[in-house]
């Protein structure tokens, strides 16, 4: 779940069914932050926002954040919104108890000296800190795509959203094992050597429709071994039935 190793790491109740998308749990979320972590306001003067059940809570929760300095670019998008607050929350956290986290650098987490949700606290403050426009991060993350040949592009926070999707899709622990697992010979291939079965004029786009071709016959050749190991399996089980002797009967 998205939001759950920061609101794990505040402490919140109700992680796991979180949804910012639903309206009574999403202004729950808001009351126990301004309440509990934030503290923006004095306590008499939250009696607006904690009345989440009010037609006049919308106007409350604008105010609020007009008060909090929140950016209007994130505000139409709860999912973003829930984030900006989250990390908000987390900043004011680590803030009050900055004694607590000061000694959970990076290393101390990596050596288990810190661990469980302290040890994600202070993970996610470094995250917070980070400033994604700095020439810095954009190198970074452009440099990180050359390594494993994630593919190039002016915007580098798409370039970064590639990263993630190949760093899920390769390096998590269950795709590393089942890649040392089931490892096949590479085989190279030369996309001059491939047929494409039409005619296109423009290489580039022939070059792009000849990988495209070479990657679906690979998914079909995972789906026939799939459904090959399917009909050895139930073949197995129609070949082998197991059979209770004491319910046959000779005879009427």
């Amino acid at each position: 779940m998205k939001f759950k190793a920061k609101l794990d790491a505040l402490d919140y109740v109700v992680t796991e069914s979180f949804d910012p998308n639903d309206e009574a749990k999403f202004r729950m979320l808001i009351v126990w932050l301004e309440d509990q972590k934030i503290r923006w306001y004095k306590e008499e003067d939250r009696a607006a926002l904690r009345s989440y059940s009010s037609t006049n809570w919308e106007t409350a929760f604008a105010n609020y954040l007009n008060d909090l300095e929140c950016p209007e670019v994130v505000r139409p998008d709860r999912a973003r919104l829930t984030n900006w607050l989250l990390n908000l929350a987390v900043r004011y956290e680590y803030g009050d108890n900055a004694d607590k986290y000061r000694p959970m650098t990076k290393e101390n987490i990596v050596s288990g000296t810190f661990s469980g949700k302290a040890a994600a606290a202070a993970a996610i403050d470094a995250l917070n800190s980070l400033d994604p426009t700095s020439s810095e991060f954009v190198n970074g993350v452009m440099e990180s795509a050359k390594i494993v040949n994630v593919m190039q592009h002016e915007q580098h926070l798409h370039v970064l959203k590639a990263l993630a999707i190949f760093c899920d899709a390769r390096l998590r622990e269950e795709a590393v094992e089942e890649f040392t697992t089931n490892r096949e010979p590479a085989i190279t291939v030369q996309l001059k050597d491939v047929e494409l079965g039409l005619k296109v004029n423009d290489q580039q786009v022939k070059d792009a429709a000849k990988v495209l071709r070479l990657l679906h016959i690979n998914e079909l050749r995972k789906l026939q071994t799939q459904i090959n190991e399917t009909i050895v399996a139930a073949q197995a089980i129609t070949a082998n039935p197991k059979t209770d002797q004491s319910l046959g009967q000779v005879g009427r």
